[in-house]
């Protein structure tokens, strides 16, 4: 144990004084650490109480928040689980990847972050709620066990229960000495929304959520209550918000069974965890309801971001600086010792351990966004840049919003800003034109042609029935 933790430790200082894409000076060996990886879909930070909601909605989540680091301003690259996923257990954009709104697998040319912990001497596992992870599009690369928990239970509170399952059982075998890196991946509170009538009801009531507009049924996501996810008797736009909020506080207690199983084992000193989400969720703001991905705001786009590993990360610590679901797949590798991938694609995130070191308060000059409906943006952490496509009557269409003064982002103001924020949209005009040459790059490497939902296993293709991938 304390060969594990002197190694560490030289890591984490080497993370500080480094160059280059990783800031880890080259190591022959890694540090044996154990890293658990959980992720929660489609969870908004400003809806744990970490992040200073006011229900408590989390309890065990702002446990880990109070012994380790919490990134303030976080944003997922991609709002959808598939291109979200993608760029994290690759640290690559779509064009790079090859996950793109054309070809809907990930190719089993990039190197994984699971594959390289495998490659390292790990042992691998991880379980799962969410047809758009299945492995016959790519994401079970590198890993050894892989539990697909849609293709066995059939309601969300089985499947729930499933994957903590895995976990204790995966952090109680005895059987295999080698370090392990672990992920679970819950769905919650992904739609449709049905928590423990128990758990609801401590939140209907309380006060703190208005009622709301009544909403209308609608047949998409905009204007209105889907017709999908209209519940009896529950009309108005507070009865979804409770809803959403009562199934973070389900998936909270899960994510605690996990937290206290680990401490409960060997492996407690030793063990690096991330929390983290895919993407948000827009509960009704730009009259987007109950969804995600079909914008590039806030609500779909920032995430919860929590790193902890007793004794060598802080405690309690909170980060302003802005980060990326980019920069997950360099600061695991950061901190576990492990060689960065090599190749003809560069990892495109960084180790965050600058910042929680303080040798640096700022990350990245600009991160970029893109989403499922040919959206591109770029932002500084204040100033936001969005393009809209090219349609036949018209040119690209852009949207600067700026997050300080107008955090709900209403106000464009783009028009009489075009030469001030001439140098930011050439970056974003750069990146566009980067990303098509990518593109051309990453099609020559396939194999062959990308797995369509069609040719997914029947279940599934139920799974996304029901979350609302597939129309019904």
């Amino acid at each position: 144990m304390k060969r594990i933790l002197v190694v560490l430790g030289l890591c984490v200082l080497a993370a500080c004084r480094g160059s280059g894409n990783s800031g880890l000076a080259p190591a022959s060996r890694n540090a044996g650490i154990n890293v658990l990886l959980i992720t929660v879909d489609t969870l908004r930070a400003d809806h744990l109480s970490a992040y200073g909601y006011p229900r408590i909605t989390s309890p065990r989540i702002d446990e880990l928040a109070s012994k380790g680091v919490l990134f303030e301003t976080a944003f997922t690259y991609w709002p959808k689980t598939r291109g979200s996923f993608a760029a994290l257990f690759t640290s690559l954009y779509a064009s790079q990847h090859g996950l793109t709104v054309r070809n809907r697998d990930l190719p089993d040319f990039n190197q994984t972050l699971a594959e390289t912990f495998q490659e390292a001497g790990y042992r691998t596992g991880a379980a799962l709620d969410n047809g758009n992870l299945d492995q016959a599009l790519g994401f079970a690369q590198g890993f050894e066990t892989y539990e697909q928990t849609w293709l066995t239970g059939e309601t969300e509170l089985e499947r729930t229960e499933a994957i903590t399952d895995f976990g204790l059982d995966y952090l109680s075998a005895t059987d295999d000495d080698r370090p392990f890196f672990l992920w679970l991946h819950y769905v919650n509170p992904h739609t449709p929304y049905d928590p423990p009538e128990a758990l609801l009801s401590q939140f209907r009531g309380d006060g703190v959520i208005p009622r709301g507009p009544e909403l209308e049924i609608v047949t998409g996501y905009h204007g209105g209550l889907n017709r999908h996810l209209a519940v009896d008797g529950e009309t108005h736009w507070g009865d979804y918000v409770d809803r959403y909020d009562a199934e973070i506080l389900a998936v909270d207690a899960h994510v605690g069974r996990v937290f206290d199983a680990l401490a409960a084992s060997p492996h407690a000193e030793e063990t690096l965890i991330v929390f983290t989400s895919d993407h948000g969720e827009s509960l009704g703001e730009h009259d987007y309801f109950f969804d995600h991905g079909f914008d590039l705001f806030n609500p779909s786009l920032r995430i919860p971001l929590i790193a902890s590993f007793p004794g060598f990360l802080p405690a309690g610590e909170r980060i302003h600086g802005t980060v990326s679901t980019l920069d997950v797949y360099p600061t695991i590798l950061d901190l576990a010792q492990l060689s960065f991938p090599t190749g003809p694609a560069e990892l495109q995130g960084k180790s965050v351990l600058p910042l929680v070191r303080g040798t640096t308060s700022r990350l990245h000059s600009h991160i970029f966004f893109q989403n499922d409906q040919h959206l591109m943006a770029i932002t500084n952490g204040r100033l936001k840049l969005v393009r809209y496509p090219d349609t036949e009557d018209r040119g690209a269409q852009f949207q600067l919003l700026d997050m300080y003064r107008d955090p709900a982002e209403l106000e464009n103001r783009y028009e009489g800003s075009e030469a001030h924020i001439a140098p930011f949209e050439a970056q974003l005009s750069s990146f566009r034109t980067q990303t098509a040459a990518w593109q051309q790059a990453t099609d020559t490497k396939r194999a062959g042609p990308s797995t369509e939902d069609e040719e997914l296993p029947e279940q599934t293709r139920r799974s996304l029935e029901s979350l609302g991938y597939i129309e019904k």
